[in-house]
């Protein structure tokens, strides 16, 4: 019979913690930063693109759909090449596109970018990101003293992001109201109502640090 796994001390996991090597708290950042992102926009995308571009609930319904078997199709290949070509190539590649989707989703005000950005930008870059890069990373930063600890930790990391963009989410649609960039300033120009201010946000903070940490943690 397996015997159960022997308990540790809370002592011990302080002492475990700091036995992870500094990329494995870059790689447990750069997986905070992505869940947040991730469950933010999972939260809101409905009420986005009925709201912001006009299209009725059923089209709405059809679009999430056809994102949702994109995302599974191009999941799978990232799986296929992580294991080809590694975490470090696939991780670099698929940042680069999910900024672009990302920015498109946050600034594009007509359907093509939208369609692009879900389509095209989005599974390709942000399906790849959640194909376990993050695990594979901290497989390889880790020893089997310190591994069981580093995956507590970024399966906790992932569920407080989650939590914290709903609050964050809540706090924004009932705190601001629409901001008013002036035409001049090209495509940036327009109406940003407070759950596109979010998406602006996530584009502008959160990918650029996260970038900056990759670069850093996997190059």
């Amino acid at each position: 019979t397996l015997s159960a796994p022997a308990l540790i001390s809370g002592s011990e996991s302080i002492i475990r913690f700091f036995l992870l090597p500094r990329q494995a708290g870059v790689v447990l950042l750069l997986e905070f930063l992505n869940s947040f992102r991730s469950f933010g926009l999972r939260f809101i995308l409905y009420n986005y693109i009925t709201n912001e571009y006009g299209i009725t609930d059923t089209h709405a319904g059809k679009l999430l759909g056809i994102k949702g078997f994109v995302d599974i199709l191009f999941g799978l290949l990232g799986s296929i090449l992580v294991d080809i070509i590694g975490v470090r190539k696939v991780s670099v590649v698929a940042l680069s596109v999910a900024i672009v989707g990302r920015s498109l989703l946050a600034f594009g005000r007509n359907t093509t970018t939208l369609f692009f950005a879900l389509f095209f930008f989005s599974p390709c870059g942000d399906a790849l990101l959640g194909v376990g890069l993050y695990r594979v990373a901290l497989k390889k930063l880790t020893t089997p003293l310190t591994r069981p600890l580093a995956f507590a930790v970024s399966y906790a990391a992932g569920n407080l992001a989650g939590a914290l963009a709903d609050v964050v989410i809540d706090k924004m649609r009932n705190g601001l109201t629409d901001l008013h960039i002036d035409e001049s300033y090209g495509w940036l120009g327009g109406v940003y109502t407070p759950i596109r201010q979010f998406i602006a946000s996530n584009s502008i903070l959160f990918d650029f640090i996260s970038s900056a940490r990759r670069t850093r943690a996997l190059l």
